[in-house]
């Protein structure tokens, strides 16, 4: 596995790698710290701006990638590089296809509050354009130097595009040997408008989703067999935080929802629901988009 950490100068950057580092911690798994700088012309102007802002770019990516390094240590498998693109999103995409990474990994952006994860620009667009699962930091995400990965969650709605992020866990799952646990939620949204019965014949509603969601997590099961052993959970709950709460969470866990297609976080999981998940989940998340291929089968880390 490699993991490419979108590094930047802030706290954003400081949770990626925080974020990266837990990742690859579990199997000693390459890391690549990228800055992505703004693009120069390449040539000086007559007022000679260019060259001198081209300076101020280096000298600032010098600055910021002695932080990670020093931020890092020296006992990962990690490298640090500087990559110029006209955007940042790009700048990732391209890096990650010439570096053959298997996974991007993202902070969250400045607005979001403490242990949330927010989406930013670069977020948005790199999920409209990536081809590979992107794993996100919340705010403050800091787990100290020897947390390792303890587990994966799998986000898991009983449909087809659910199924292929079921498939992405369990390679991930049985190539580096971390638990799985299989995840369902069912929300018992009190916005809803109750019908003429009242509020009850919306519980009732909520229960047998509640019954239908155990029954396709038994039947799942069944199609994985059993040389695998994976856990199960259904998250209940009046509102999508609650939901996840309530079906608690290990240090080093990491959640992992599909994209219905490469698209906006609104539309990762259960359509619109999706940013909802994302933004109140209490552990990073690692989002998969629809037909991602990594392979499992390679020995390499």
């Amino acid at each position: 596995m490699k993991y490419l950490v979108a590094y930047s100068a802030d706290r954003g950057g400081q949770e990626a790698l925080a974020l990266g580092m837990m990742l690859s911690r579990r199997d000693r798994a390459k890391m690549v710290v990228c800055l992505i700088l703004p693009k120069t012309w390449g040539y000086p102007s007559m007022a000679r701006v260019d060259a001198e802002y081209a300076a101020f770019l280096e000298k600032h990516a010098d600055k910021a990638m002695s932080k990670a390094k020093a931020l890092a240590g020296g006992k990962l498998n990690a490298q640090f590089i500087t990559r110029s693109a006209a955007s940042a999103e790009q700048g990732l995409i391209s890096t990650a296809d010439d570096l053959g990474a298997d996974m991007i990994v993202l902070g969250s952006s400045r607005g979001a509050s403490a242990g949330k994860f927010l989406e930013g620009s670069v977020t948005r667009h790199l999920l409209h354009l990536s081809k590979l699962p992107v794993a996100l930091a919340p705010r403050g995400f800091d787990p100290g130097p020897k947390t390792v990965l303890s587990r994966l969650t799998c986000a898991y709605a009983a449909t087809r595009k659910s199924r292929e992020t079921v498939d992405y866990c369990v390679g991930f799952s049985r190539k580096y040997k971390v638990p799985l646990r299989l995840a369902t939620f069912v929300v018992r949204d009190k916005q809803m408008y109750p019908t003429g019965a009242g509020y009850k014949v919306e519980n009732l509603v909520a229960n047998q989703w509640k019954g239908q969601a155990v029954a396709a997590q038994k039947a799942l099961l069944a199609e994985l067999g059993g040389d695998l052993p994976v856990k199960t959970a259904i998250g209940d709950g009046a509102n999508w935080k609650d939901a996840l709460q309530s079906v608690g969470w290990k240090p080093g866990e990491v959640m992992v929802v599909g994209s219905g297609r490469v698209g906006p976080l609104a539309q990762v999981f259960l359509g619109s629901n999706g940013n909802r998940i994302i933004r109140s989940a209490p552990v990073p998340m690692i989002v998969v988009p629809r037909h991602a291929h990594v392979d499992f089968s390679d020995d390499e880390a």
